[in-house]
């Protein structure tokens, strides 16, 4: 079986999940298209729906949303009206639906279970691994999950089951050994990237394939004639991981630097920072980073809304946008611009927070690392502003003695 492929997010779906289409067939979905079957059976059923232009879209990527409200149309129909009350409804458009994936256990131990109210989490783009566990789900409680030795040989087959978090690992040998969202060229999952329209559509037509029905009302397709996706290729590069920066270029450290020098002129050395500078807008994916630490003679963790935790969060954002790009550890002597550094006493606990802007040397034997970044620093109390200060030096990162500061990285750059 061809494999799937994923993109990124694309919060535009939710027009094409509420808009009808004009007909079951699409000007961008013709007959010879990889996604034909799968899109005009799809939309037959009222699972996806197309744009008032006639046109399906099926390269637009699909959000956690997007994909929960196409399941719970496809799966759980007759629950969705149970939930249609002004109670729900006032709660916001797809409240049903996730009330109705809820009832059935199907958003169980995904990483948005419990963010279903929060607009910003649920529009950010679904991750493989969470597509696996909600499918895994919904096949389990239809009554057809993978069998223990199909999972088995699954698992043989995938290249990167080691590196899958535990929490999906099942999830990930079910749906393999179902055929549903199989691995790349090179045998691994890769369940970080994400999927498009055509590919959602396709993967709701081959669990049809095995439960046959949405409550009791859809018409099981012919299991000889899915919709198959072309094998992808994995990207190598984060510029082929079809994630842009915030300004649309390809992610690439040239780029970065760019945007850091826009800001570095739109900021200069000295310019003040004021407490609330953001409005109260978190900063998700940074916020995900500063949580992981408490801040010196506090229980609280750093904030991303002011100061030096503020300021960073505000570059960061300028960079790779306030979602998509999830924050993630690597190692001192890995780190780029645009990273995040988190300075930390002896204790572990975090004293400062910047963003770093430039490598100035690294001496492997020594594992002695020196980088420059920008800092919101010298807090005047009076009026609580900071001032913004580029090139800082950073040094010793590798090599902390017992009780020194030392410095985390976090980045958000693609895998």
């Amino acid at each position: 079986m061809k494999r799937l492929c994923s993109l990124v997010l694309a919060l535009a779906l939710c027009l094409g999940l509420c808009v009808p289409a004009g007909a079951a067939e699409f000007s961008d979905v013709p007959g010879a298209h990889t996604f034909h079957d799968a899109v005009v059976w799809c939309s037959g059923q009222s699972i996806v729906n197309g744009y008032e232009d006639n046109t399906f879209r099926p390269a637009n990527t699909v959000s956690r949303s997007n994909f929960t409200v196409m399941l719970s149309r496809a799966f759980f129909a007759a629950d969705i009206e149970k939930y249609k009350n002004p109670i729900y409804i006032s709660s916001g458009t797809f409240w049903a639906n996730y009330q109705a994936m809820m009832a059935n256990q199907a958003l169980n131990n995904t990483s948005f279970a419990d963010d279903t109210d929060n607009v910003q989490e649920m529009s950010r783009s679904i991750s493989r691994y969470d597509m696996a566990q909600l499918i895994t789900n919904i096949m389990t409680r239809q009554g057809f999950p993978a069998s223990s030795s199909d999972k088995s040989a699954a698992i043989a087959k995938i290249t990167d089951y080691n590196n899958i978090p535990s929490q999906y690992r099942d999830a990930v040998a079910n749906v393999y050994a179902l055929g549903i969202i199989t691995g790349y060229s090179d045998g691994s999952f890769s369940g970080e990237v994400t999927m498009n329209r055509g590919q959602a559509a396709v993967v709701i037509y081959r669990m049809m394939q095995y439960s046959g029905n949405s409550g009791g009302n859809i018409t099981n397709p012919d299991p000889k004639t899915p919709a198959e996706p072309e094998t992808p290729s994995k990207p190598s590069q984060p510029e082929q991981t079809g994630k842009t920066l915030a300004n649309g270029k390809p992610v690439t450290e040239a780029n970065i630097l760019e945007l850091l020098s826009e800001l570095q002129a739109k900021y200069p050395e000295h310019t003040s920072f004021v407490n609330g500078y953001r409005d109260g807008i978190k900063s998700y994916d940074v916020l995900k980073a500063t949580n992981q630490y408490k801040v010196t003679g506090s229980n609280l963790s750093a904030s991303t809304h002011s100061g030096c935790g503020g300021w960073a969060a505000l570059v960061s954002d300028y960079i790779f946008g306030q979602t998509g790009f999830p924050a993630r550890k690597i190692a001192t002597a890995d780190a780029r611009p645009g990273d995040i550094g988190i300075s930390l006493d002896g204790n572990g606990k975090a004293t400062h927070i910047f963003i770093i802007t430039s490598r100035a040397q690294h001496n492997d034997e020594c594992q002695w690392t020196e980088f420059d970044g920008t800092d919101a620093t010298d807090m005047t109390t009076a009026d609580h502003t900071y001032e913004i200060v580029w090139d800082i030096e950073h040094a010793d990162w590798d090599d902390p003695q017992p009780g020194d500061w030392t410095v985390d990285v976090w980045t958000r750059y693609p895998n």
